[in-house]
């Protein structure tokens, strides 16, 4: 039976008390079993109060997919810190952005990305900048630097998502938020003690990061992969790692499938997808390629943790669905004139339940627009805004996004952020980026530049200063110099002209 937690950190102590000498989380270089993970992240909780860092203060997490992550995160929930992990390719710009808006008390970083922490840093703001070292250099024991200290309706986390302002909001989840996420999906994925869980996915990302919080709930071993860089190499260690839960993004089954005849996979009893809708294509290649296995299907958003997911006994008659709303989660969709439907509709899904975020951080505006009240007074239901139907028989499927946000291997990134780039370059005029359709990554992004008079840069040139100033996902695949872009009768450059032309 799947334990009923009110905070983070008792998933760890659950797991910590039930299986001290059972690895908890493991990477490449080292592993740590659940008593040595509890005493590690104990020790850094003490230390980061030795820094001045309070319950309900945000600490920023800076690290490479690893067991230091793993460390670090814990660590954070011991000290009731409200835990804010970055991706290492966030660039200097956007993360001096993140740093101004959450105010944080302490950034943990790569020893190598400390000095560009302090680069990006704010002039009126002095977290403390700290590194984790070789693990087992300090040790503690006792209760939870934050027991007694937090309730289950304080933040646990935050994770800044891209919007379709370029602007990154801070997702802000509760205690609650988290562990009913936890619990919830746990229940229909069916997790146990006995699963070892095998993570490619960014630990900065939703769905990475729940792994560690559904691993330490259920008491699994967590193996952790750097990234899928290197699909060959990955899945060699997936194998020989003796893992039997392989959570992943639709972006990745591709590059399975062009290496899968030489491995077993045999070992593999569950595969999860989220981020995005899978293909039918695509649950038929997991389907074949893990022929053992039990492919769960589904979709969410990072401001509800997950929203729905085809029961597996739904997958050969519903492959184009999403599914079902998670356990302990209400869905609908709404219409045009607001009616809400449950079946047999086209709308607006909504979603309610225990997992919808508080809202952004900083950001009333954009709160007002997503969290709406529901049912009960001083309850908040989560209009997605995003388009979908259901079937007759309630299966949800998903249309399309509100706005221009796209999925590029299973991450956000707003157009905007990159045309922002673009305009920072002193020979472009005007930029516009759009998504087009990719059967590995998801989307391409294509960039249309006008130049400013005399300038003449050639299109390497643009995407080489893409690459100095956005994460790796964001920089476009093609830049195509244009003389003028088609406008609207606003004077606003036709950008549906465009998406159409490049469709």
């Amino acid at each position: 039976m799947i334990p009923h937690h009110l905070f983070l950190y008792q998933h760890l102590d659950h797991s910590a008390a039930r299986r001290a000498d059972h690895v908890a989380v493991q990477d490449t270089r080292i592993s740590l079993t659940y008593g040595a993970l509890r005493q590690e992240a104990v020790a850094i909780a003490r230390r980061l109060q030795t820094l001045g860092v309070q319950p309900g203060d945000r600490v920023i997490l800076l690290l490479e997919n690893s067991v230091d992550f793993a460390r670090a995160y814990w660590g954070a929930v011991y000290a009731g810190a409200v835990v804010t992990p970055l991706s290492v390719e966030t660039k200097t710009d956007k993360l001096g952005f993140i740093l101004g808006d959450c105010t944080p008390a302490a950034v943990i970083a790569d020893e190598a990305l400390t000095d560009e922490v302090h680069v990006a840093l704010p002039a009126d703001l002095n977290p403390a900048v700290i590194s984790l070292h070789a693990p087992g250099e300090i040790t503690a024991d006792g209760p939870a630097p934050c027991a007694g200290r937090v309730i289950d309706q304080d933040l646990g986390c935050m994770i800044y998502t891209s919007g379709s302002t370029g602007h990154p909001k801070g997702v802000m989840l509760s205690h609650q938020n988290l562990t009913a996420a936890a619990r919830s999906v746990c229940t229909y994925l069916g997790y146990t003690e006995d699963d070892r869980i095998f993570v490619t996915i960014p630990l900065t990302f939703d769905y990475g990061m729940h792994q560690l919080t559904m691993g330490a709930l259920v008491g699994a071993t967590v193996v952790i992969e750097r990234n899928f860089a290197s699909p060959l190499f990955t899945l060699d260690r997936l194998v020989k790692s003796g893992a039997t839960c392989f959570p992943l993004v639709p972006t990745m089954a591709p590059l399975i499938s062009a290496l899968a005849d030489r491995f077993d996979f045999s070992g593999i009893r569950l595969i999860s997808s989220t981020a995005a809708a899978l293909h039918p294509r695509v649950i038929d290649q997991l389907r074949e390629i893990f022929s053992q296995a039990t492919v769960f299907s589904m979709y969410g958003l990072t401001e509800c943790h997950r929203c729905t997911y085809l029961p597996p006994d739904q997958l050969e008659r519903r492959k184009g669905s999403v599914g079902i709303a998670i356990p302990n989660t209400e869905m609908w969709v709404e219409d045009s004139e607001g009616q809400r439907h449950y079946r047999d509709a086209t709308g607006t899904l909504v979603i309610r339940g225990a997992t919808v975020m508080k809202g952004y951080w900083n950001n009333p505006e954009k709160t007002a627009q997503r969290l709406r009240p529901g049912k009960f007074p001083g309850e908040f239901v989560l209009n997605t805004g995003d388009l979908c139907r259901l079937d007759p028989e309630g299966y949800l499927y998903f249309i399309a996004r509100s706005d221009d946000v796209l999925k590029i291997r299973g991450e956000k990134v707003a157009p905007k952020e990159v045309e922002d780039a673009l305009l920072m370059h002193p020979a472009v005029s005007e930029a516009v980026v759009v998504g087009r359709p990719d059967k590995v990554q998801g989307h391409q992004l294509h960039a249309l530049v006008t130049l400013k008079p005399g300038m003449s840069p050639d299109p390497k040139e643009l995407r080489d200063w893409c690459a100095q100033h956005l994460e790796s996902i964001a920089v476009p695949r093609r830049v195509e110099i244009r003389e003028a872009f088609a406008r609207n009768a606003n004077g606003k450059i036709d950008r549906n002209s465009l998406i159409d032309e490049l469709a």
